[in-house]
């Protein structure tokens, strides 16, 4: 195993600022916490993504704690086909996922963090397995109160608990949380599935759903592409609602008192 650990020399409520390319991120809001802690970790011990671990960053600046796993697996030239990532970048070719499950670097080979080729010379035992590529898992644990920041290419994200703000900025990977005060959120693909928003909302994706569990904010937006619009408006929410997609249904419940806009290409309003 690689791992990277950072507690928080501020006490108390903080911002991650998170950004990495590939994994799972991994958030626990615990009231009893005292200072965040973040753990970067992976099963790799060697190869690309052991390599990102190790060289993760941390700065911290008062009350916002930026965490940042290298991008070892994406640099160069980078293709999407098929839910694989195929990266070129000087002597380095990646195929599979941003996790790299083949990389050839020069004369090596490397297959699921493991050196399959050495300098042109094979250096697994005959009938070596290879199970698969190890995984950028982010865990972070918050004190009450904190907001979060995310950046990812390929990333999951699932939040426990509640947070004041969350921004997500995401080009593949779906996002769960709990309840927030205030959300924006843009994912390219993915879905955004929030169990509670309490003031304001700007949600959009290209490809995926949007779901809010109980909307009870003043000013809200959610718009897809490519998906469904389901949100339960609850008699704390006010103002304006907006609810907008091109393929896909959109249903609002309990809106009657907002002034809603709702609007389809492909799809039905209920």
């Amino acid at each position: 195993m690689t791992q990277q650990n950072r507690t928080a020399a501020h006490a108390g409520a903080i911002e991650p600022d998170v950004k990495v390319s590939g994994g799972r991120i991994s958030i626990t809001v615990d009231p009893k916490a005292t200072h965040a802690k973040v753990t970067v970790h992976t099963t790799d011990t060697e190869g690309p993504i052991a390599e990102a671990v190790a060289s993760t960053t941390f700065t911290e600046n008062g009350a916002t704690l930026r965490v940042i796993v290298s991008d070892e697996t994406n640099s160069g030239t980078v293709f999407n086909a098929g839910g694989s990532v195929f990266s070129f970048g000087g002597n380095n070719v990646v195929i599979g996922s941003s996790s790299g499950v083949v990389v050839i670097s020069g004369g090596d080979i490397t297959i699921g963090g493991r050196r399959i080729v050495s300098g042109g010379r094979v250096v697994a035992d005959q009938g070596t397995v290879v199970a698969g590529s190890g995984t950028i898992t982010i865990d972070v644990t918050l004190p009450a109160g904190s907001s979060l920041s995310v950046n990812t290419k390929n990333a999951e994200t699932t939040v426990r608990g509640d947070l004041k703000n969350l921004r997500l900025d995401a080009r593949n990977g779906s996002v769960h949380a709990a309840g927030v005060q205030s959300l924006e959120a843009e994912t390219h693909n993915g879905s955004v599935l929030v169990d509670r928003v309490d003031t304001d909302m700007e949600a959009s994706t290209h490809n995926g759903s949007i779901t809010i569990g109980a909307y009870n904010g003043q000013r809200g937006s959610a718009r897809t592409h490519n998906g469904d619009v389901t949100i339960s408006a609850t008699p704390a929410s006010s103002g304006r609602l907006s609810a907008r997609t091109h393929n896909g249904n959109i249903h609002v419940r309990g809106a009657s008192h907002l002034d809603l806009k709702t609007s389809t290409h492909n799809g039905r309003v209920w």
